[in-house]
């Protein structure tokens, strides 16, 4: 037997523990308090880019502060309406897709016993507890989202309150430091990896809506503008979104109109994430988060279960100023190591 062995230090594994289980018991134990905050710390990050500009130009901090915020109001009222209308025209047609969606699934269901001797209506009946597990999942990722929006309000408040006392937060960051040089380059290495990441996601999906509106209405695709629009928003979760948004496209489509249109969605959206994966990211946003793809899902899945569709989406600039803390923290260097994409 070998003599030599490996000294594991106990004082190490407990941080390491602490670390893990603290964080996720408070994002957790928190949600109602920390999700509307650390939300409106990553939007009034990515306003601050617009309200330094405008201070440029001459215009005090109070206007400057308002003009920002008023044009992102203004982008998500667009996004909001654009988004309505076209589910009140799905809405309006639903009788027609219930309709049609009914006799595709009668004619699978023979085909399935004719074939395969499986009966679909009694496996779904056996397996209600997993059906009912899917629902509740379903559930649960609307009721984050809706729960964000009921506290919109409370969420604008800390917007506004977190530009006007930027420099109240930055000096007492600073004076909580005893190495002021590093924890300025810790402020703005998170500052930029938030803004970096988001604002090239956005360019990102600005890009994939416009590919996939372009070939779902070549394609003849019914709903072109809402499977475009939605496909492309959902991309913004790296991996999963992409799944989600392009299954229910494929689905939709092919309820409606039949196996044509729904092959012509799967085609574009293959083709398109090809673009994306090897132009489009390393292009736009390039390394900033550089997360290892095993981190990346793990924390998305982690987030998406603490908070549901929000923690999904917030889950990599997170996770991201978390690398970035480990990197600026003496003896935190094995965590950043095991963060990093190799």
């Amino acid at each position: 037997m070998s003599e030599s062995k490996i000294e594991i230090s106990g004082s190490y594994l407990i941080k390491a523990l602490l670390i893990v289980v603290g964080i996720t018991a408070i994002f957790y134990l928190g949600a109602d308090l920390l999700m509307p905050v650390l939300i409106a710390a990553i939007i009034a990050v990515l306003l601050d880019i617009p309200t330094k500009k405008l201070k440029q130009w001459g215009l005090p901090n109070w206007l400057a502060i308002t003009i920002s915020i008023l044009l992102m109001i203004v982008v998500f009222s667009l996004l909001t309406w654009l988004i309505g209308w076209q589910v009140s025209t799905i809405t309006d047609d639903w009788p027609t897709i219930k309709e049609k969606a009914t006799e595709k699934l009668n004619s699978f269901t023979e085909w399935a016993n004719q074939t395969l001797n499986w009966n679909i209506k009694n496996y779904i009946e056996n397996n209600r507890n997993l059906v009912n597990k899917l629902e509740g999942l379903a559930g649960a990722f609307l009721s984050s989202f809706t729960s964000l929006l009921s506290q919109s309000l409370l969420v604008l408040v800390y917007i506004v309150l977190f530009l006007m006392q930027k420099q109240t937060f930055i000096n007492f960051f600073l004076k909580s430091s005893s190495n002021e040089t590093a924890m300025k380059s810790l402020l703005s290495n998170s500052s930029s990896t938030i803004n970096n990441y988001l604002l090239g996601k956005s360019k990102v999906m600005i890009f994939l809506f416009g590919i996939y509106y372009l070939g779902f209405t070549i394609g003849s695709v019914p709903y072109a503008l809402f499977l475009a629009l939605f496909a492309a928003l959902f991309s913004i979760i790296p991996y999963i979104g992409n799944i989600i948004g392009g299954g229910i496209a494929v689905i939709l489509a092919f309820l409606y109109s039949g196996t044509t249109p729904a092959l012509i969605v799967i085609g574009v959206m293959t083709v398109a994430q090809l673009f994306e994966s090897y132009v489009l990211t390393p292009w736009i946003i390039g390394d900033e988060i550089n997360l290892n793809p095993f981190i990346t899902v793990f924390c998305i899945i982690l987030f998406s279960t603490i908070w549901g569709i929000v923690g999904a989406i917030i889950a990599l600039p997170v996770t991201g100023v978390l690398k970035v803390i480990f990197e600026h923290t003496r003896g935190m260097e094995a965590y950043t190591y095991l963060l990093e994409k190799k």
